[in-house]
């Protein structure tokens, strides 16, 4: 039998009872408890002298109520978190607080008294441990409950505070008086608008805003004692504005108009459901994203700046007559012609449809140097006519690099016999002369998309590389012994078979999502 190493750890000598642990200092220690959620960093106290309620000198406060939908004492649990809550936030060392964050699950009407205290308590917190931070995210029990929690004022007065987020799904109002003049970080989900000016009276006391995430849960509150309130239109104006992001996530019946207008705005986002109008005055934008429902979208200036644009929105749904068909489809045209400099695209096939019903001859894009075409599923639209506006687009782009499919459809380009045929009029040599990288995501092996890669690989003389994606190459080595075969145009074109996930670098999400190493 071999020896035992020496490196086996050894007895300490007697009477060494040295507790190293609580020997650190007050910063380390807090470092360590900073990595656990503020209940179980008490739990720590328990341990000897050294550690009992250092937790209450924790910079970040992280409280969460998350007991199952059905527990019988959650009445009694609730009292025991509105408890610990006020000590933790009310009752402390002296020591300051950098961020609050609340996180409530299956809250229910009659916890709103007993919660408005832990409100105050962070009011009180923010008004005199300069906080920075402060997260509260409700989740009620039952959707079609209606109430609302008052916020205390002084949530919403602070000169300290960076950072806000609110996510409540009760409803509650904004105050008349909103001061937070160093707020850089909005986020506003599950907000009930109320009243037209209600964004506008928050915004109006963050002067330095620069991030704002708004996902408007309805656009009318009502209950017992009062009416509903309608809400026609939502103004979002901010001087220093930089990101916008705004949402629905409800579908709205009505004609609905969203004006979004900032000198600084470089970045907007808008997920619509709905008869929405959509008016952007953001000369110096560089992103922009709009998908969901819209009936028109104006542009008050030119998009000089603009990068990068992802237009997936439906501006054909709901239609109503002929006229109204070509109504919408000008717009679509007229917002589709003002992103002329724009150098990243992204277009789904709902657009193409629009443009369809549009004038044939498109506005040229010379700055554009990446294309995606992104599928909707449009089996019912005729292929002649995605056929037709491929076409006019392709002519449309004379200096495009790369052309990206998120997925390959036969209503674009037809049946097997008629590949030959379509292809040349859907693809013009002149612009696959010129392309350089192609990618195919979700490569399923149809016949087409084999066919759509020989076009590319014998008529792209300027291709560097063609990069087909899908979730494993492994089982069907017949698909890549095929593509091989094919005869290049160019010989420095390298083929890539990727696999669907192998952005994800870390191994513990790979093996979470069952990928392979």
């Amino acid at each position: 039998m071999a020896e035992p190493s020496e490196k086996v750890l050894k007895r300490t000598q007697e009477g060494d009872n040295t507790d190293r642990l609580s020997a650190l200092s007050d910063c380390v220690l807090l470092n360590i408890l900073s990595l656990l959620e503020t209940k179980e960093a008490a739990a720590t106290s328990i341990l000897s002298v050294r550690w009992r309620n250092l937790f209450l000198s924790l910079p970040d406060i992280n409280l969460r109520f998350c007991v199952d939908d059905d527990a019988s004492d959650r009445d009694r649990l609730f009292d025991e978190f509105v408890r610990f809550a006020n000590r933790v936030i009310g009752h402390r060392n002296k020591a300051p607080i950098r961020k609050i964050r609340l996180y409530l699950k299956h809250f229910l009407e009659r916890f709103s008294v007993p919660f408005q205290s832990v409100l105050m308590s962070a009011a009180a917190a923010i008004s005199t441990d300069k906080v920075e931070q402060l997260d509260i995210l409700v989740e009620i029990d039952k959707p079609t409950e209606q109430f609302s929690v008052p916020l205390p004022p002084g949530i919403l007065s602070s000169e300290t505070l960076v950072s806000l987020s609110l996510s409540l799904d009760m409803g509650w109002n904004v105050p008349d008086l909103v001061w937070l003049p160093n707020l850089k970080y909005l986020y506003l989900i599950s907000f009930r608008l109320v009243d037209e000016d209600s964004i506008q009276r928050f915004l109006r006391g963050c002067p330095l805003l620069e991030n704002l995430v708004l996902i408007v849960q309805s656009f009318s509150y009502e209950n017992e004692s009062e009416e509903s309130i309608k809400v026609e239109a939502l103004r979002v104006s901010s001087p220093l504005l930089k990101s916008l992001v705004l949402c629905w996530n409800e579908k709205v019946e009505s004609e609905f108009n969203v004006f979004v207008k900032s000198e600084n705005l470089e970045s907007l986002v808008c997920s619509l459901e709905g008869h929405h109008k959509v008016t952007i005055d953001a000369p110096n934008l560089k992103s922009l994203t709009i998908n969901g429902h819209v009936l028109e979208v104006h542009i008050i200036q030119s998009l000089v700046s603009i990068d990068e644009a992802v237009i997936q929105a439906e501006f054909l749904f709901n239609v109503t007559s002929v006229d109204d068909l070509f109504f919408r489809a000008q717009h679509a045209f007229k917002f589709y012609s003002g992103l002329q400099n724009v150098k990243s695209l992204n277009l789904s096939e709902n657009i193409l449809k629009a443009l369809y019903f549009s004038p044939p001859v498109m506005p040229t894009f010379r700055n554009l140097i990446k294309l995606k075409l992104t599928p909707d599923y449009c089996h019912y639209f005729p292929r002649s006519g995605i056929l037709q506006v491929l076409s006019n687009l392709f002519e449309s782009c004379p200096n495009l690099d790369v052309l990206i499919f998120s997925e390959v459809f036969d209503n674009y380009f037809g049946e097997d016999e008629e590949f030959d045929s379509v292809l040349p009029v859907a693809l013009p040599l002149t612009f696959i002369e010129h392309l350089k990288v192609v990618e195919m995501n979700n490569f399923k092996g149809k016949e087409l998309e084999f066919k759509l890669v020989e076009y590319f690989l014998k008529n792209g003389r300027s291709l560097k590389k063609i990069a087909l994606e899908r979730e494993g190459w492994k089982s069907v080595p017949k698909y890549c012994d095929r593509i091989l075969s094919f005869k290049k145009c160019s010989e420095d074109c390298q083929i890539v078979f990727k696999k669907k996930w192998d952005f994800i670098k870390c191994p513990r999400l790979r093996q979470a999502m069952n990928l392979s190493p």
